[in-house]
This record gives structure tokens, sequence and C-alpha cells, in this order.
């Protein structure tokens, strides 16, 4: 039973540090933020709220 215990606890940990934290940006205002990869303006329900 100490093992089973241990060895979930070990992958659950591992998941963790695999996972690691987000990566979205900080700010909605960094540059390329709210852009396609194309580098225009996001569309739709996708582009930034105006200010």
């Amino acid at each position: 039973m100490k093992l089973l215990k241990f060895l979930t606890v070990t992958i659950f940990a591992l998941t963790l540090v695999a996972c690691g934290k987000p990566t979205a940006p900080e700010s909605a205002k960094e540059e390329g933020y709210g852009t396609t990869h194309e580098g225009k303006p996001a569309e739709g329900r996708n582009e930034l709220p105006a200010d």
C-alpha cells in the first residue's frame, strides 16, 4: 500500500513538473498579442477589446 501511494505521488509530481506554468503573455499589450501568425489584427471573437 505504501508503494502504491509513493508511485501515485511521484507520478503526480512528475506531471506537474512536465506541464510547467502557463505560457500565455502576462499583458495583453505585449507586441504581437492579438494578431494572427501572419501579423494581421485578429478578427471576430478573437480581436482585442477597444480601450
